[in-house]
């Protein structure tokens, strides 16, 4: 099987002091370097709470990684999963963001449905990095303690 999109997949707390316009820049910083170096991916934010994934050559996201756990803005920066796939699942995205305010359940709830129907659609094996992905995804929105 010829796998040649490397997937990493990680979640990490932001600082309680992180505002709005921190975030953007983070995504407008992130859109930039990674339409340079061929990465795409995704970014999530919840309730004090990163999750992403970041999709392209094993080299240039290793290397933002790096870069990623350096930034001040958060911490407990925590790799849950990394892995080779045959497809980019945020092929047309430098950088997807989403973010979930407290405010919005209703939408919440039917990403957290996005989610769990995205889990249930994965079913190889060089798909498990995404579904770690869409896992902490569903965690987060539903509340299952798992980030408390």
């Amino acid at each position: 099987m010829n796998q040649k999109v490397y997937q990493l997949t990680y979640r990490s707390k932001a600082l309680p002091s992180i505002k709005t316009e921190q975030i953007m820049e983070i995504v407008d910083t992130a859109i930039a370097f990674n339409r340079q170096a061929g990465i795409t991916g995704c970014l999530i934010y919840d309730r004090g709470h990163f999750i992403q994934i970041l999709e392209g050559e094993q080299d240039p996201v290793d290397e933002l990684f790096k870069k990623i756990k350096k930034d001040a803005r958060h911490t407990n920066t925590e790799i849950l999963s990394t892995g080779w796939t045959k497809n980019k699942i945020f092929n047309s995205w430098n950088m997807g963001y989403i973010e979930l305010p407290e405010e919005i359940k209703g939408e919440k709830e039917e990403l957290a449905k996005k989610a769990k129907e995205e889990l249930a659609n994965i079913s190889t094996m060089n798909d498990f990095t995404s579904k770690v992905f869409w896992y902490n995804i569903h965690s987060l929105l539903t509340e299952t303690k798992f980030y408390k």
